[in-house]
């Protein structure tokens, strides 16, 4: 870290302790390690570089503090990129499929194409059914069909279900991960 004079912070105490370093600067070699080495040295070897002499782990017990020459805020926008990625590739997006009891074939295979294309993509599928009208009074096959619907689709689990209520059925389902 810089502190205002844009000089790379030392404290002050430490300036005669030896520490683990490594150099990422381009001026000496790169990526060389340091098994011990003295402040000052690091502090110089920053400053020649116009770097950053940046702290990790401090010292503990027997061990060295570990320190690095690198540009810290390059690091730090790193660091927020790959973090944000990782965020991205963990959200996982449901799908939803509309489907009604009298669905039929033809209907049927072209929402199992949208279906295996969704979870290919790694997201979970939501199936729902509302009834309406008159099929309220069939509202058991409804439940029974919305089942049968959601274990057609290969190599997939039923992961939650709502079948309570008058008109409006759900059934969410998720691929099946490969054991390696």
């Amino acid at each position: 870290m810089k502190n205002r004079n844009n000089d790379p912070y030392i404290e002050s105490r430490c300036f005669d302790c030896k520490i683990r370093l490594i150099d990422t600067s381009d001026t000496l070699d790169k990526n060389k390690h340091y098994a011990s080495i003295s402040m000052v040295e690091a502090h110089n070897m920053a400053k020649a570089a116009n770097m950053d002499l940046v702290c990790f782990t401090r010292a503990s017990g027997n061990q060295l503090a570990f320190y690095k020459i690198l540009n810290f805020g390059k690091w730090k926008y790193e660091i927020s990129k790959k973090q944000k990625k990782q965020h991205q590739q963990n959200k996982k997006v449901t799908k939803e499929i509309r489907v009604s009891p009298d669905i039929g074939n033809n209907d049927l295979e072209h929402k199992f194409k949208q279906v295996d294309k969704f979870l290919d993509d790694g997201d979970d599928v939501l199936f729902t059914m509302r009834l309406k009208g008159r099929q309220r009074a069939h509202s058991d096959m409804a439940k029974a069909r919305i089942l049968e619907i959601a274990g057609m689709v290969e190599n997939t689990e039923i992961t939650a279900q709502q079948l309570s209520g008058n008109s409006n059925y759900s059934v969410r389902i998720a691929r099946i991960k490969a054991k390696k």
